[in-house]
């Protein structure tokens, strides 16, 4: 060999390939860190000793120097293939199978054909024999063909495995088939040109074989930013969340879904992409689909049906370009079953916390008083029986006229007390109909005139049940003291509607009493402590204001939605 090299405008291709193999390889090694691109980077270093070797050849003036670099770029074949067939094992989510074992395996046909081509002198396994005419001519041997089936078997694992890719996310369809498109037609020329010596020229050859399928490589790499670290933890983030999510077109029909929303559907991506979206939804979802718009009526839907229920939070998400065009929604369904369950718990365990403070309330209202009334009755009974046994009907008519009296009073606390139980939350239950409803029976049982003033924007439903009642209970004791220690004929209630607040006033026109007097007797007011507890236990506030002989107003600060 005279290691003597020239020139050659075939050159061009060669050297064109040996550049896009360094700068592919560079970019991915770069990139190291994710799945993939460190394999790739490794098939591109032998892809570029493929090119290297190629040019030499091309450049290499004497026969025996020109069959040592088609020995040499050959080494490279086979341990290329491997090595991009880990890459796209990787790259379709199948790492998982490149274990050691796996990896030792898959080296051993490389490293069997490798050991072959050093040693073919001794075999002629791989090349039977080498002739020049205007190009080195191979006749090759049976080692050859079959390092070309090992190679198209490795080809057929990395298809199936990109289109079971391609089925299960339609967002890599593009880069799956560009890269297929650059795999198939580089085999294909390989193939071709092996078995018809030189169809192409060395250097078109190495452009067709590696340097088209290196440009589309770099076109899926670099357009599809397949190797973005940032764009596959986006990618990994929208396949491993647990929340639903489907991207609508303009026209509600779902162009993509990810395996969340396929689990909660039971169904492959093939079966719900292309279909609209209320077709999947349950009738009552809220989803409506309006010429160029899509809109939520509601915040959650339920699918399934009983203990099998499954609740969801929906959330809808405008997509647009760059430029602000329009280009579909991005649909969420969150699970909030256990969220759900656990508040339904948490309302039963506040019920029943609710049920025991009110029936310690009761208890101390009746010891407070229809206790003392008919302790009061009991001796005031003796009493006049003892003057009624001395035949002293004077003093015994006073005492018995008042019983019937202190009986009338203590009966109507019994019918108030009833009267406060019977307000409870049937179903379809609102607060302002419960309280226009108690109103009613607070007038027809006690002859007082009740006024009610709401606001005009003021909704049915602007408290929640659990604040509704609590707050309702707190009116009905202010109502119960105007009539018991006021003595009252007219109440009225007034509602303002704040941001964040209502404000409710219950006034009276009774004999009013000196604020003074409540902090002197504190222990003996068991109804305004009640009050008190109440609205502390919902985040609200009470103020009492009165004066004797001007009547009592009462003033509620209630929370919105606490």
């Amino acid at each position: 060999m005279t290691w003597s090299y020239a020139y050659n405008q075939d050159l061009w291709p060669a050297m064109i390939s040996v550049a896009l193999t360094i700068i592919l390889g560079l970019y991915s090694w770069h990139r190291r860190n994710v799945p993939g691109a460190k394999a790739f980077a490794i098939g591109c270093l032998f892809a570029m000793l493929w090119a290297i070797g190629s040019s030499l050849e091309i450049a290499a003036l004497d026969f025996s120097t020109k069959v040592f670099w088609i020995k040499f770029h050959a080494l490279w074949q086979i341990p290329m293939v491997t090595a991009l067939s880990c890459f796209f094992l990787e790259y379709a989510g199948l790492g998982r199978f490149l274990t050691r074992r796996n990896l030792v395996l898959l080296s051993i046909p490389a490293l069997l054909i490798f050991s072959l081509m050093v040693t073919n002198n001794y075999h002629h396994l791989i090349w039977a024999s080498f002739t020049l005419d205007k190009y080195v001519i191979i006749k090759y041997g049976i080692g050859t063909w079959a390092s070309i089936m090992y190679a198209n078997l490795l080809g057929i694992v990395n298809l199936l495995a990109l289109l079971r890719l391609a089925i299960g996310s339609p967002r890599s369809r593009w880069p799956v088939a560009i890269m297929l498109f650059g795999q198939i037609s580089g085999r294909i020329m390989y193939v071709l040109d092996s078995l018809y010596n030189h169809v192409f020229s060395p250097g078109e050859s190495v452009l067709v074989v590696i340097g088209l399928s290196c440009s589309v490589y770099a076109f899926a790499l670099f357009h599809f930013r397949v190797l973005d670290p940032i764009q596959l933890a986006r990618s990994v983030v929208i396949e491993q969340m647990t929340d639903g999510m489907l991207v609508l077109d303009m026209q509600g029909h779902i162009v993509d879904i990810n395996p969340a929303a396929m689990k909660l559907f039971g169904k492959p991506a093939a079966g719900l992409c292309g279909r609209a979206v209320v077709e999947m939804m349950p009738p009552d979802s809220g989803i409506e689909v309006q010429p160029g718009k899509i809109e939520l009526t509601k915040s959650e839907i339920g699918l399934g049906l009983g203990d099998a229920a499954r609740y969801y939070s929906l959330g809808l998400t405008h997509l647009s370009d760059r430029r602000g065009e329009a280009l579909g929604y991005l649909l969420l369904l969150h699970d909030i079953t256990e969220q759900r369950r656990s508040q339904k718990l948490l309302i039963e365990q506040q019920r029943v916390v609710a049920t025991l403070q009110e029936r310690e309330r009761l208890a101390r209202e009746l010891h407070d008083s229809i206790g003392q009334v008919l302790g009061y009755i009991s001796m005031q009974a003796q009493t006049a029986q003892k003057w009624a046994m001395t035949g002293n009907t004077e003093k015994a008519v006073p005492i018995l006229n008042r019983l019937a009296e202190v009986a009338q009073e203590a009966h109507a606390d019994v019918r108030e007390s009833i009267l406060n139980l019977k307000t409870g939350m049937a179903p379809g239950w609102t607060f302002i109909q419960a309280l226009r409803k108690y109103l009613d029976h607070y007038h027809t049982s006690f002859d007082i005139f009740t006024e009610l003033l709401l606001p005009e924007q003021l909704r049915e439903d602007i408290l929640n049940p659990d604040v509704a009642v609590q707050v309702l209970r707190v009116i009905q004791e202010a109502l119960n003291n105007a009539r018991r220690h006021g003595s009252a004929h007219r109440v009225k209630i007034a509602f303002v509607q704040g941001d964040s607040h209502i404000n409710i006033s219950i006034s009276d026109d009774g004999s009013g009493f000196n604020p003074a007097d409540l902090n002197l007797e504190s222990g003996k007011h068991f109804g305004l402590m009640f009050m008190r507890e109440r609205m502390a236990q919902i985040g609200g506030s009470i103020t009492v204001m009165s004066q004797v002989g001007s009547g009592t107003t009462v003033v509620l600060d209630v929370p919105f939605g606490t």
